[in-house]
């Protein structure tokens, strides 16, 4: 590419459109024609940016990595478009990566190149805070458009903005989940390990059975975000679904557990269950990244354990709901009934032992409850256990509770009365 034909580029971008031939003949003289084949990475994200990129010929995408082999493209840029003009200044990390969408000519400007000619002209510092503001309202416009995507969805607003009414000094109140979903059956065992960027980390754990430590897998509070729930507290995510990565499998024997049920395991317990293994656990290792089908025979595998390690009610219960939780994803709802029958079954005996010992607890329970009978065809067993939450001796501290159970038995009446 010769002098002229970079000198062209160059006076199709704001930084250089309004400067001499003499400058822009010492800018082509400080910077560097490369050329780059289709998918080749130029610049990557999170890595020191030491130079300013423009677009000579060709088509680059910049992109972000989101979760693990899932990338957004933000932008494209094409003849003239300019790539790193922040970060080149003081060779910040980039919080973006490029790369060439097809094969294509950049020409790179050096760092210490660039301070040069910053301050040997105040013309081309001018264009450059020109510039600099003018991607700013740029990056402001698209951030507003986004927004209003948002709340035009319904989605939650994320941190750190909020809604304020209008006129009113206090935050606008975000509607809760149905049910308000409580600690008893959200994904657990979802700590960290330090402030990383990565979607997952590996979380050191010591198997209750054959005492062989193992990492695994497991998604970063931060990247789990709910989208909407289900009335029986069953969750759907927006980036990563830490169900998929709740249970713990040994690598070595196959004992699965998760946090509520990682307990130490009865020494008479440990030759059968450890001969039980041998005929149930396919020696797969589940302590990377897993799929649907992986997560349902994680919760499978534990099952068999916890039962035979001689689990309660309540972790029984909430393995066999979560299980057909992940039927629910797969569309498969003969599994799907029938590990919530069990999970009715389990919570039911649990509720029976009056082991609850918070109102707000014992209420979701109860209307878990009633919504299982519901999913499963038992309308009569559904009304009572939500006449039950609206006669609850804590109803006017749970308002919600009580009016989600109230507006899902008028519901039932009014249907049953239009079936008559």
């Amino acid at each position: 590419m010769n002098t002229d034909t970079i000198i062209s580029c160059l006076k199709g971008t704001p930084l250089f459109s309004n400067l001499g031939p003499v400058f822009l003949t010492r800018v082509v003289e400080s910077s560097e024609p490369l050329k780059f084949d289709k998918g080749s990475t130029i610049q990557e994200e999170g890595k020191n940016c030491n130079s300013l990129f423009i677009v000579a010929s060709g088509k680059l995408e910049v992109y972000r990595k989101i979760i693990e082999n899932t990338e957004v493209v933000l932008q494209t840029l094409e003849r003239g478009g300019i790539f790193g003009e922040a970060h080149v200044l003081d060779a910040s990390t980039a919080a973006a990566g490029l790369r060439a969408a097809e094969n294509s000519v950049v020409i790179s400007i050096a760092r210490p190149a660039l301070k040069t000619l910053m301050k040997d002209s105040p013309n081309f510092c001018q264009n450059y805070i020109r510039y600099m503001i003018s991607r700013a309202r740029e990056d402001r416009a698209r951030e507003d458009r986004l927004l209003k995507i948002i709340l035009s969805s319904g989605l939650e607003i994320p941190e750190p903005y909020s809604l304020k009414v209008p006129g009113r000094e206090e935050e606008a109140p975000q509607p809760p989940p149905a049910g308000e979903i409580n600690k008893l059956y959200a994904p657990e065992d979802q700590e960290e390990d330090g402030n990383g960027e990565d979607v997952f980390f590996r979380k050191e754990l010591i198997c209750p059975l054959c005492a062989a430590r193992f990492r695994t897998l497991k998604p970063r509070r931060k990247y789990v975000i709910v989208e909407k729930a289900d009335d029986d507290f069953c969750l759907y995510y927006k980036l990563v679904n830490p169900l998929f990565y709740e249970i713990n499998v040994c690598p070595k024997c196959g004992y699965s557990f998760n946090m509520s049920t990682g307990g130490p395991v009865k020494a008479e317990l440990k030759k059968g269950l450890a001969k039980a293994l041998d005929g149930i656990w396919k020696s797969v290792n589940y302590c990377g990244s897993r799929t649907l089908e992986d997560a349902v025979e994680t919760f499978k595998l534990a099952l068999e354990c916890q039962r035979l390690a001689g689990a309660d009610n309540a972790s029984l219960g909430r393995l066999y709901l979560k299980l057909g939780w992940l039927y629910r994803y797969l569309n498969m709802k003969d599994q799907e009934r029938q590990n919530l029958n069990k999970a009715l079954y389990h919570l039911s005996r649990y509720f029976e032992t009056g082991s609850l010992q918070e109102p707000k607890e014992e209420m979701n329970l109860m209307f878990l409850l009633g919504q299982l009978h519901l999913i499963l065809g038992d309308e009569r067993g559904a009304v009572n256990w939500f006449i039950q939450i609206t006669q609850h001796p804590a109803k006017k501290t749970y308002p919600y509770i009580v009016n989600r159970a109230r507006d899902t038995w008028q519901e039932i009446r009014q249907k049953s009365g239009a079936k008559n």
